[in-house]
């Protein structure tokens, strides 16, 4: 896929419903960062509700969850690409 992101493997049909189980989680904590973001910079939630949603994540995914906030977090402030 053109324009793929960098944390999903380059192979992945177009249609999500083929990906497996484990590349749908990761763009759903994508999804769901991207939105606590805009979310956090509009002043409709604080900090506090970022952090609740990083503990409410499932441990396997925390990391994940915790450097796409980082990313979108740069994105929004102008450092990112």
């Amino acid at each position: 896929m053109a324009g793929q992101s960098d944390y999903l493997p380059p192979s992945l049909p177009f249609n999500r419903g083929q990906w497996p189980q484990e590349y749908r989680d990761l763009e759903q904590y994508d999804l769901r960062a991207s939105g606590l973001i805009r979310d956090l910079f509009e002043r409709r939630i604080t900090r506090n509700a970022v952090l609740v949603a990083i503990e409410a994540a499932p441990e396997q995914y925390r990391e994940h969850f915790r450097a796409r906030l980082n990313y979108w977090r740069d994105r929004r402030e102008g450092k990112g690409r």
